[in-house]
């Protein structure tokens, strides 16, 4: 199974993040860092989970609403984390609460349920039960459609 988390030590190491009463976390690896919340510039025909871009250490990098992109209300944002996704782009992922650090043995990850594997990209790469708790782990990589990324380049190299 794929999860896009790293395995190259004794455990899987994931950044464990919430928004309301949805836990999730991203790979260690896809984190760049965490920082408080900037100002956004709203950007046009984007989808609704993301609220616009941001200036971040010299860049404009595209912010999305954590609790938007996993089917609640909007995130009152606390946290940002700046994500490194698999071809070289950076998003910043709006959370309410970083958590901290968890290591999970490769076999905690279970492959997620039908219901949750559909078509196409996915927001999700696997799940784990941790202390009662079903933790989602976040694909940094599909947080935006690729059509939402070509907007997002016309726009910003015109």
């Amino acid at each position: 199974m794929k999860t896009g988390v790293d395995r190259s030590g004794p455990g899987l190491s994931l950044l464990v993040c919430g928004t309301g009463d949805q836990t999730f976390a991203v790979p260690l690896t896809s984190v760049r860092e965490t920082l408080r919340p900037l100002p956004v510039a709203p950007f046009p025909g984007m989808p609704p989970f993301v609220l616009g871009v941001a200036r971040i250490r010299g860049s404009a990098v595209p912010v999305v609403d954590s609790g938007v992109l996993t089917g609640g209300p909007p995130v009152s944002a606390a946290r940002w984390i700046t994500l490194h996704t698999d071809d070289n782009r950076s998003v910043a992922l709006a959370v309410e609460s970083v958590t901290g650090i968890r290591t999970v043995d490769e076999g905690e990850l279970e492959e997620l349920p039908p219901l949750l594997d559909g078509q196409g990209p996915q927001l999700f790469s696997a799940l784990i039960a941790r202390d009662s708790r079903l933790l989602l782990a976040l694909a940094a990589s599909h947080l935006l459609p690729e059509e939402t990324w070509q907007r997002l380049t016309e726009v910003t190299s015109s």
